[in-house]
């Protein structure tokens, strides 16, 4: 019985940590450099994490997500240095807009990292 219960709590414990929404790289494949407007990437992709303005009247939309998954396992004293980890994975999108707010840009990038 108390084998039991440390694994429900375990199980209870295991999670997943986001921040941010992920981010469908598709709708970015379908921007075209010089055509799609900010209203379009809004609508495409919401409201960004950071818009940033600079001194030539670019605009950046910088989006970003984060999660890590958790193995439950890793919560189990002992037997989590073992067979326990987590697996993360970064999305980061960045949408330059020129002087009228055209696409001028856009990058992508995704890291996934795994640890046991």
């Amino acid at each position: 019985m108390k084998f039991l219960s440390i694994l429900l709590l375990s199980l209870a414990l295991s999670g997943c940590y986001s921040v941010g929404k992920p981010i469908d790289t598709a709708k970015a494949n379908h921007f075209v450099k010089g055509e799609t407007t900010e209203r379009e990437v809004l609508a495409a992709l919401g409201k960004p994490i950071t818009v940033t303005n600079n001194s030539e009247g670019e605009r950046m939309l910088a989006y970003s997500y984060a999660n890590t998954d958790v193995k439950a396992s890793t919560y189990i004293p002992v037997v989590g240095l073992f067979t326990g980890g987590a697996t993360s994975t970064v999305q980061y999108l960045i949408v330059t807009l020129d002087e009228t707010g055209v696409v001028k840009d856009w990058q992508t990038s995704e890291t996934v990292a795994s640890t046991n």
